[in-house]
């Protein structure tokens, strides 16, 4: 399978040296942003748990880490996700209607 998607970036134009040799992924710089932009969207539109998007944000942001630290440095994909929300659902004029979004309705502290 990776020699299948290396063969399938190579024909969609990726760099060599931006392909994972052990697993065929693009871990090119249009690939790191295209990734974030998505988790960015995601919360933007639906805000975020800390039973789902909060961690699964974490481990993808870390599996890029792994991969390419130079892309992810100083690169904090929650609080710009996190602003993102706040600002659509502000420009909804509307409250936000997740109960379970940590963002509008955080766990009391004790």
């Amino acid at each position: 399978m990776a020699d299948a998607r290396a063969g399938i970036c190579l024909a969609s134009g990726v760099a060599i040296e931006d392909i994972d040799p052990a697993t065929g992924y693009n871990l090119s710089r249009q690939s790191y942003d295209r990734a974030r932009a998505s988790w960015v969207d995601l919360v933007r539109q639906h805000g975020a748990s800390e039973f789902y998007e909060i961690p699964d944000i974490a481990k993808a942001r870390a599996s890029w880490a792994r991969k390419r630290p130079e892309f992810v440095e100083g690169d904090d994909w929650l609080t710009e996700a996190v602003e993102a929300h706040r600002e659509f659902i502000a420009a909804l004029g509307v409250t936000c209607r997740r109960t379970t979004c940590d963002i509008h309705f955080p766990a009391p502290t004790l």
